[in-house]
Formats: structure tokens, sequence, C-alpha cells
């Protein structure tokens, strides 16, 4: 047994050596000559041989030309040396700058953006400061003193239109009236609330006489009016003092008489004749 699977091992190591030398091709020695390939061979004669000579000349001066040009070109001048020599010392310096201005300009990218803001408010501004300029120079009419409804409001109170009066005396105040009437217009409002029997708004218009024109020439007689409208309401010791007080500013002749008088006549009135 142990025979026969020898002789079987050697059969298939003989077998695999077999396959292997087959594979590579037996070397030739003898190759087949195509008769239309094969060419005759003449040696050239003396003139084309001097052409060839002359023409060779001719391209070794071409190159030995060319080298020259390539020596001369190629070769670098003393500057040149100094500036590869001096590349690593600038070129940290170049980086240096390169940093330096992209800051800078990154720097003034936002600066630009900063003042592009600042226009578009200051623009907004003076837009809003060119609308209120408008407004303020918008031409308003004038307010003037009207003598007109002065004489009219005086009309009015005389021939007993105290409404009309009243009206007229108001518009007045609004008209800007110049500082000799104001006090005018101001007792001419309390007399017409007086005739109207609107007593609280006739003292405010006459205590306002006292309180902001004291040297007028109607202070006196407002000094009155105050008496008789306290007097009617029955706040005689209220009267007596205003009139008192009157008397003590030293009135006119004339005035102080009515005065006199007025404070007689409230003293001899019962307690009970208020109203």
């Amino acid at each position: 047994m142990k025979s026969a699977e020898k002789n079987i091992f050697i059969f298939v190591i003989v077998g695999i050596l077999a396959a292997c030398s087959s594979y590579l091709p037996e070397e030739r020695t003898h190759w087949p000559v195509n008769p239309a390939e094969m060419h005759s061979w003449q040696p050239p004669d003396e003139t084309i041989l001097s052409a060839r000579r002359a023409n060779q000349l001719r391209l070794d001066g071409l190159t030995e030309e060319i080298g020259i040009l390539f020596v001369n070109h190629a070769t670098l001048s003393r500057q040149e040396l100094a500036m590869i020599e001096s590349m690593p010392q600038i070129d940290p310096k170049i980086n240096e700058m390169s940093s330096t201005y992209n800051q800078r300009i990154e720097s003034e990218q936002e600066r630009k953006k900063r003042m592009e803001k600042d226009l578009a408010m200051s623009k907004a501004g003076f837009l809003d400061a060119e609308a209120r300029l408008k407004k303020i120079m918008v031409t308003k009419p004038p307010i003037i003193f009207s003598i007109s409804d002065y004489n009219s409001a005086m009309k009015s109170f005389r021939s007993g239109q105290f409404k009309k009066s009243l009206r007229l005396f108001i518009k007045l105040t609004k008209q800007k009236p110049p500082l000799f009437l104001q006090d005018n217009i101001q007792f001419g409002m309390g007399s017409a609330y007086f005739r109207l029997k609107n007593y609280p708004k006739a003292m405010k218009h006459f205590q306002k006489i006292l309180d902001d024109f004291a040297q007028g020439d109607k202070r006196f007689i407002s000094y009155f009016m105050l008496g008789v409208i306290h007097n009617l309401q029955g706040e005689k010791s209220r009267a007596v003092f205003f009139l008192d007080e009157a008397l003590r500013k030293n009135p006119q002749k004339k005035m102080r008489s009515m005065i006199n008088h007025l404070i007689d006549i409230i003293n001899d009135e019962p307690a009970h004749a208020a109203g």
C-alpha cells in the first residue's frame, strides 16, 4: 500500500514539472527573412559627405549658441543672488505685513459698516429735523388785536347785551391785547359776569386785577365790586374787609367817597338782608 502511494506521488511531481517546463517557449535561433524588407546599401560619394559635414558644422554652431544663450540667461546676477539670500529674512516680514494689513482691512470694513449705520441714522435724523423745520416755518397768520372787537364789547355792555359783550371780551383775551388794556378787559369780563349774576366768575376776574394789575386804574373799583359781591352773598365782614383795604391804599377822593358810602350801607343793613 505504501509503495503504491509513493509511486502516485512521484507520478504527480513528474507531471507538474513537465507542465512547468512546457510553459516557456523554446529559444529560436533562425528567424525568417522578409524579402520585401531587404534593401541594398550604396556608400555615399564625396559630394554627399561634404554636404553632410557642412550641415553638421552648422548644427554644432547653433547648439553652441543655444548653450551660450542658456548660460547667459540662467546665470544669476548679484542682485538676484542677494535677493535669494535675503528671502529667509524678508519672508517673515512679508507675512507679518500681510497679517497687519489684513487686520487693518478688517478694521476698515468694520468702520465702514459703523459709518454706514451712523450715516443712515443721521439721514433719518436730518429728515425728521427737516420735517419739524417745515412745520415751524409754516407761516401762521399773525394774531392782531382788534380795536373793533374792543369797541363792540364796550358798546354791547353799555346797551345791556352782557352775553355778547362777554363773548367779545373773551375773544379779545386771545388776541394778545396791549398791556394798558388788559385790566380793562378783565374788568369788563368781571362786570359782565356780575350783571349775569355769575358772582364766582365775576370775583375771579376782579381778584385777577388786584393780583396782576395792582398799579392799574381798575384796582380800587375792583375792591369796590368785590365788596358789593360779598355783601350780596351775605358776607358783610368779608365785604368790609376788602373796602377797608381799599381805603388804606389811599384812593382818589371820588372813589374814597363811594367806598365809604358802601360801607355805611352795609353797616346799616340788617343781618337778614343778605342776597
